[in-house]
């Protein structure tokens, strides 16, 4: 009896030689990759939530920052000046400045000396002059140029005169170069070159004499180097005197005072008069406080609130039309921070008698959580100013209750951001989250490549199996197809 060759051939399909091992092993290890893809996911939504409370601590670091200046006192001290003639008199001021009227009137401004040399004296600026030296002391004179007084801590500045800068523009440089507190220049016109020296800073006790050593053995004559010299006192004078050193002379509110320069900084606390002209009738200049500046400062507050309310709003919102939930829906820290957020706004404070809610100031509250400044309410909370700077910014340390407004957020911020507060601590647990995920999804890759090493190892082997078993099935089939012949014959 023949036997069967097709009973006797084993076979299945994509098995033996041709056994595709790669791909087997791709497709069983996406599916063990399944708890590491989780991983990953899980990683890169705790990174998202890391970058979002970093946003979140930025938010809150700016209404700090927008906060601190509505609890300090001077920040309602500003004031602002007003002049009835600004191209006389104008004024600024600082926090020190007192409300009020002042009546400016100026009858000299402040100048600095000048002497000039002859008219056609010299030809040019290249014209030799003399060696020698010069001498310059600065000082004041009186209405005659008979008395001289040196300045108080000034010295004699001594320049030497050589032959390399013995011409008019060498003698110019040199007394520039000599940081004596007189500067020289040149002016040309059509009678030659004169040499002008002046003053470098206004006023009478910065007037300036000059005497020289002439090299050609007489200090006084107006020739040589003496031509130079300018000292009425000892009776020489070769530089004509073009303006003598002068203060400024004015009355405020008819003090008379007195400046070397022309602003006045250090006769009324807190304000510096700018003088620009000699005046025919007092000028008033009108100091009130800068409520302009509180108001600016105040919505600054609120700019900053409305982007910490409206990134909180964004964060924790749900979608119910998508059925989408935000980043940080559900997270207690941040939803904590949205309560305590919108309770501050609502609190009543003791610090002032007459303002005891930021609405009563101005400052209300939308719909959207938002804050808004009702402009005639401001108006109308600014007219009481010491209300309302106790209001903002009161700082009581034995009862937080009668703490103003801005000080209230601002020991908020504080809490929240301090090394200790909440946003540190909430950073630090995501961080440490993420590490320990990272240390999972390692874990998970050393496991995932030695099961894959194993599989391979098990359908390479197998591959083999299969491919030694259909080599001997071949075999077989043909001993019996051989043995099927045999017997036929």
């Amino acid at each position: 009896m023949a036997l069967s060759s097709a009973t006797a051939t084993i076979s299945s399909a994509g098995i033996g030689s041709g056994l595709d091992v790669n791909s087997i092993v791709t497709q069983l290890m996406a599916v063990e990759k399944q708890p590491l893809t989780k991983l990953q996911a899980a990683g890169a939504t705790m990174q998202t939530q890391l970058s979002a409370f970093g946003q979140l601590k930025s938010a809150v670091s700016a209404l700090k920052d927008a906060a601190a200046p509505l609890f300090k006192a001077e920040s309602y001290q500003l004031t602002n000046a007003t002049s009835s003639d600004p191209t006389g008199v104008s004024a600024g001021t600082t926090a020190k400045a007192v409300p009020g009227t002042y009546s400016i009137a100026v009858s000299a401004l402040a100048a600095g000396q000048s002497v000039v040399s002859t008219a056609g004296q010299f030809s040019a600026s290249t014209a030799v002059v003399g060696t020698g030296s010069i001498t310059i002391r600065l000082g004041s004179w009186n209405a005659g140029q008979t008395t001289f007084v040196p300045k108080a801590g000034s010295s004699d500045v001594t320049i030497p005169i050589g032959a390399s800068a013995d011409t008019l523009a060498g003698i110019r440089d040199a007394i520039n170069a000599a940081n004596a507190g007189v500067s020289a220049t040149l002016v040309t016109d059509s009678t030659g070159t004169r040499i002008a020296l002046s003053s470098a800073a206004t006023g009478i006790e910065n007037g300036f004499k000059i005497s020289v050593a002439d090299n050609d053995g007489n200090a006084t004559d107006a020739a040589g180097l003496s031509a130079l010299a300018f000292d009425p006192q000892a009776g020489v004078a070769n530089l004509t005197l073009a303006q003598p050193a002068a203060n400024t002379l004015a009355t405020i509110n008819g003090i008379a005072v007195s400046a070397t320069s022309n602003s006045l900084g250090d006769v009324v606390d807190g304000m510096t008069f700018s003088i620009n002209k000699v005046t025919t009738s007092p000028v008033t200049v009108t100091v009130s406080r800068n409520t302009d500046a509180i108001k600016d400062g105040l919505n600054k507050f609120i700019a900053a609130y409305n982007q910490l309310n409206q990134f909180l709003a964004e964060a924790t919102k749900y979608d119910p039309a998508t059925k989408q939930a935000a980043l940080l829906q559900g997270d207690n820290t941040t939803v904590g921070i949205q309560n305590q957020l919108h309770g501050l706004v609502s609190q009543n404070s003791g610090a002032s008698s007459a303002f005891q809610t930021l609405s009563s100031i101005g400052v209300q509250l939308q719909k959207d959580g938002s804050l808004k400044l009702d402009d005639t309410k401001f108006a109308a909370a600014v007219k009481n100013l010491p209300e309302l700077t106790k209001a903002l910014s009161n700082v009581d340390a034995s009862t937080p209750a009668n703490n103003g407004f801005a000080k209230r957020f601002a020991v908020w911020t504080d809490n929240l951001l301090n090394t200790d507060g909440t946003l540190p601590g909430k950073t630090k647990s995501i961080q440490a989250r993420i590490a320990a995920n990272q240390k999972d999804q390692e874990r998970m890759n050393d496991r995932l490549a030695q099961v894959e090493q194993r599989m391979r190892a098990q359908y390479s082997a197998l591959d083999t199996a299969m491919a030694k078993a259909n080599a001997l099935s071949k075999y077989v089939t043909q001993q019996i197809t051989t043995w099927n012949k045999s017997k036929d014959d």
